[in-house]
């Protein structure tokens, strides 16, 4: 009996230090709060938003077309996130991460975060290229990508979060792709769902979750669980990854 009791604990220890390497990363479109989308406009959505961050506890969340009331609302309403950068934001949580650096690039925001059960440092950029012309998206994500390539200098883990506005098969993707690893294709759990619905009227994948340099991606995740009694949180569904360092 006691050598049971001792597995178990052994066990219990094994799988709470496994928890411990492991980072939750969300890619979020808000759905910026002056759009006029009748009954799923802004004042009638937040509270299924906020359900959604409560229930998913990510570390890190890349947050596409967020205006200024909408990261004022997350940040008063969850004191562990801080924000940075506009339109294609970075939420950190203060209780698991810290930031160490960020800064801007065209349609994209990168930060340096260290985990802190780990120690871990990684980059993570958050894209929003909604506004980018289709024939200019290649482009701006070689340029993402060059520039990553320049600050990781140390070849540190690596994500990439956000609104692509390109399927899967789009050869616009080709660098990514032979570059970083696809969240969705490689995970152990995954899923695929369509991550844009324009409120049920359609269904394709157009954000995405790349990562490079971790250990493992457990888990891929499109969120189409109903908050606060909401069909939908937003026009997009987040998607989430679990990665472990």
């Amino acid at each position: 009996m006691k050598r049971i009791v001792t597995t178990l604990i052994l066990a219990i220890l094994v799988q709470f230090a496994m928890n411990a390497q492991d980072l939750k990363v969300i890619s979020y479109n808000i759905r910026y709060s002056e759009a006029k989308d009748g009954t799923n406009s802004w004042v009638y959505r937040y509270a299924a938003s906020a359900e959604m961050m409560q229930d998913q506890q990510a570390d890190v969340i890349g947050l596409q077309e967020a205006a200024s009331d909408q990261i004022e609302f997350v940040e008063q309403n969850f004191k562990e996130y801080k924000a940075v950068g506009k339109y294609a934001s970075v939420l950190w949580n203060k209780k698991t991460v810290s930031l160490l650096k960020s800064g801007s690039l065209d349609a994209a925001t990168w930060t340096l975060i260290k985990h802190k059960k780990t120690g871990n440092r990684f980059y993570l950029v958050n894209v929003d290229m909604e506004k980018t012309p289709d024939a200019e998206r290649k482009g701006v994500l070689r340029q993402i990508l060059d520039k990553v390539a320049e600050l990781n200098t140390e070849n540190i883990p690596v994500v990439v979060t956000g609104g692509f506005y390109m399927k899967p098969s789009d050869p616009d993707l080709s660098d990514i792709n032979s570059e970083m690893i696809n969240a969705r294709t490689s995970a152990a759990k995954t899923d695929n769902t369509g991550t844009y619905h324009n409120w049920g009227k359609c269904s394709d994948i157009i954000d995405h979750i790349y990562y490079s340099s971790f250990s493992d991606c457990l888990e891929y995740q499109t969120v189409t669980t109903r908050y606060a009694d909401r069909k939908f949180v937003s026009d997009h569904y987040p998607i989430m990854t679990l990665l472990t360092f």
